[in-house]
């Protein structure tokens, strides 16, 4: 499927036509910056969802990125409110702490309500709140930046969230609440990608230069955009020409390449040169037979002496018995089957 329109944007309509005719409730959009990715879908808000009288619900990864859209210039409907004669905005509600809601001021001068703003945490917060009247979200830039720390436990927020706004409408027979799910490519190491099973649906699809998936049984498309007609116009712009062509921000920003993820060390090894040497959860630590390096696969060939089970107390107790591993992934002796499993063990030793 072609994911661009004529003129070179994610064209955001032929998506939801294609979610609509196959039940898709939770889109995720990965891809280089300014592609149409936003844009488009505040603009099928607008025509599809608040013609019908329908609310919707803007979320970010940290209250701090809440708090910045209540600033008029980081308002991240500004261009849409240029270009359509609009005004929407994000304003904090009196009398009731961290609540951020939508509004427009109509030509009449009227205050319109279309919507909520959270965070993660903030959402957390709010379990008792009613998505009745919501029919669809956005969750943007989910995946984190470089600088970005951390939020323990961000995957379970997320899914309770959706929990919480979902409540019992599919129950009564009402439509499954729409999720779009969108974010620059810094990493694929996010806890959404991981919580929804998504890596390696990613890594096949970022190696064949596949942009569209629809996995139809589970009501998921992905768009992984590699082939930007825009982000091929921008690089004759003034800032990607005073760039040397090679740093992380254009390959992220342009290419759609996962700037912080190391794949140098991602290959497939000839398991006979190895011999298992322990399990621990559902991957297999392989030494070379007679070189000093080791290969990590979810392939498990032979037996070993020691099995540590896919648990917090199991991954330290492999982390103990085998800290000398460490020395292994820093010293670049280590190949991994793919990112899944080389991510397993970099958060096990905390790289």
């Amino acid at each position: 499927m072609n994911i661009y329109d004529k003129n070179g944007w994610l064209d955001i309509p032929k998506i939801v036509n294609t979610c609509e005719k196959n039940e898709i409730n939770f889109i995720f959009i990965i891809g280089a910056r300014r592609t149409g990715k936003t844009y488009g879908i505040f603009k099928h808000f607008i025509e599809d969802v608040f013609s019908k009288d329908e609310k919707v619900i803007y979320m970010r990864r940290k209250t701090t990125q809440i708090d910045s859209v209540l600033v008029d210039s980081m308002n991240p409907w500004i261009d849409i409110n240029h270009d359509l004669h609009r005004n929407f905005y994000f304003k904090k509600v009196k009398g009731e702490k961290s609540r951020v809601s939508l509004q427009e001021i109509n030509e009449a001068g009227e205050e319109i309500y279309y919507g909520e703003a959270f965070s993660l945490t903030s959402l957390m917060n709010n379990r008792g709140f009613s998505g009745s009247g919501f029919s669809e979200g956005i969750y943007d830039e989910f995946i984190p930046e470089k600088l970005d720390k951390r939020i323990k436990g961000e995957e379970d927020a997320f899914l309770n969230g959706v929990e919480t706004i979902s409540a019992n409408r599919e129950l009564l027979g009402e439509k499954p609440f729409r999720w779009w799910i969108v974010s620059n490519s810094n990493t694929l190491d996010s806890p959404l990608i991981h919580s929804f099973g998504l890596l390696s649906n990613l890594e096949k699809m970022k190696k064949s230069g596949q942009e569209f998936s629809m996995l139809k049984d589970r009501g998921i498309i992905i768009i992984l955009i590699n082939k930007s007609p825009i982000s091929e116009k921008k690089r004759k712009t003034a800032l990607y020409k005073a760039l040397t062509g090679n740093t992380d921000f254009e390959k992220m920003a342009l290419d759609n390449e996962f700037a912080y993820d190391d794949t140098s060390s991602i290959k497939s090894e000839d398991l006979r040169k190895y011999r298992l040497i322990c399990i621990v959860g559902s991957l297999g630590i392989y030494e070379h037979k007679n070189e000093a390096k080791l290969y990590i696969s979810d392939h498990i060939s032979g037996t070993c002496k020691d099995s540590f089970p896919d648990s917090e107390l199991g991954k330290s107790q492999f982390k103990f018995y085998y800290s000398w591993v460490y020395n292994y992934i820093i010293s670049n002796r280590i190949s991994y089957q793919n990112l899944t499993v080389k991510f397993y063990l970099d958060k096990i030793f905390n790289i």
